[in-house]
C-alpha cells in the first residue's frame, strides 16, 4: 500500500496570556492574523506562505504543542497525536478548506508581500528517537537524508520539507526553518527590531561560488553563515526566541535540499554573550 506523502504546511503554537508581548513578536515578523475559531480560543496568522495556528493557554508557557501537514491526498484528514504527545493535522487540499470553512472566521484573506517563503524544516527533540522515527516512516513516505549516532534526518519523498529528529532528554521543538525571498533584505529590517540574532563568527568563503549580490565581506557584515557546498548551499541567519521558546533560522538556499549541520552548530555552540 502507497503511503502518502506529506509537507510541512504550519506549526501549531501555544501562547501563554502571561507573555502578552507575543503578538507583537508576531507583528514585527510580519503576520497578521487571517481568521478566528468559533469553538475555542485560537487563531491563524500568516505571513507570505509561512502558517502558525495560535492557542491562547493559561497554565503552560507558550511553545510549539503540535505540527501541520499537508498530504497528496486531497480529501484526507487526520488529527492524531504523535508517539511524544505533540498534536498532527494531516489535511489534503479539499479536507482543509472544509476545516478552516466550518470552524473559523474569516478576519483578512489579503496577504501582503513578505520575504517569508515557508516553514521548510525542523529540529525535533525527543527522548525516543526509535519510536519516533518509526512512527512517522509508517504512516507517510519519508526519507531517510542521514542517519548519525544522535540524530536522524527525515525528508518527504518531494525533498520540499526536512525534519531533523534529535536524541534528547526531552521532547521539544525549539528550532524551526523559514525560507526567505532575500535573507539581505530580511536581515536589515530584523536590525531594527528588538531580537536574539546569533553572530556566528566571520566565515571564509574560498570554496563557495557565491550569487549575485552577495561577497564574503556582506556575508560577514550581515552576521550570516553559509552551510553546504560549493554550488549547492544555505545562507542563514539565526533569532533565538523570535518567538517565546521558539528560535527561527531564517534561510535563503541554492539547489540546497537538507539541512546544514555546520550552520547549526555555529549557531547553537554561540555563547549568549555573542548575541546581537
Amino acid at each position: 500500500m502507497t503511503k502518502p506523502t506529506v509537507d510541512l504546511t504550519f506549526l501549531k503554537y501555544k501562547s501563554s496570556i502571561q507573555e502578552p508581548d507575543v503578538f507583537d513578536s508576531f507583528l514585527s515578523l510580519g503576520f497578521k492574523q487571517a481568521n478566528e475559531s468559533v469553538e475555542d480560543v485560537s487563531s491563524w496568522w500568516t505571513a507570505g506562505g509561512v502558517i502558525l495556528h495560535v492557542k491562547s493557554v493559561f497554565n503552560s508557557p507558550s511553545g510549539i504543542y503540535g505540527l501541520g501537514f499537508y498530504s497528496n491526498e486531497p480529501d484526507g484528514f487526520q488529527e492524531i497525536e504523535d508517539p511524544n504527545g505533540f498534536s498532527l493535522t494531516v489535511a489534503g487540499e479539499h479536507a482543509m478548506e472544509s476545516y478552516l470553512d466550518d470552524s473559523f472566521d474569516r478576519r483578512n484573506t489579503q496577504r501582503d508581500p513578505s520575504e517569508l517563503l515557508n516553514f521548510y524544516g525542523l529540529v525535533y527533540n525527543t527522548n525516543n528517537l526509535k519510536n519516533t522515527i518509526d512512527f512517522y516512516m509508517a504512516n507517510w513516505d519519508w526519507k531517510i537524508l542521514e542517519d548519525e549516532e544522535d540524530y536522524i534526518l527525515l525528508t518527504s519523498s518531494n525533498n520540499r520539507s526536512v525534519i531533523k529528529f534529535v536524541e534528547a532528554e526531552k521532547n521539544a521543538i525549539q528550532t524551526a526553518y523559514v525560507g526567505v525571498k532575500d535573507i539581505k533584505v530580511l536581515r536589515s529590517k530584523l536590525s531594527f527590531e528588538d531580537y536574539n540574532i546569533v553572530d556566528p563568527g566571520r566565515s571564509k568563503l574560498n570554496n563557495y561560488k557565491l550569487p549575485a549580490g552577495f561577497s564574503e565581506s556582506i556575508i560577514n557584515n550581515y552576521n550570516l553563515s553559509i552551510g553546504g557546498r560549493n554550488q549547492n548551499f544555505a545562507i542563514e541567519f539565526c533569532t533565538k526566541n523570535a518567538l517565546p521558546n521558539l528560535d527561527l533560522i531564517f534561510s535563503q538556499r541554492f539547489a540546497f535540499n537538507t539541512l546544514s549541520q555546520t550552520n547549526y552548530e555555529k549557531f547553537y555552540k554561540t555563547a549568549e554573550s555573542d548575541l546581537l
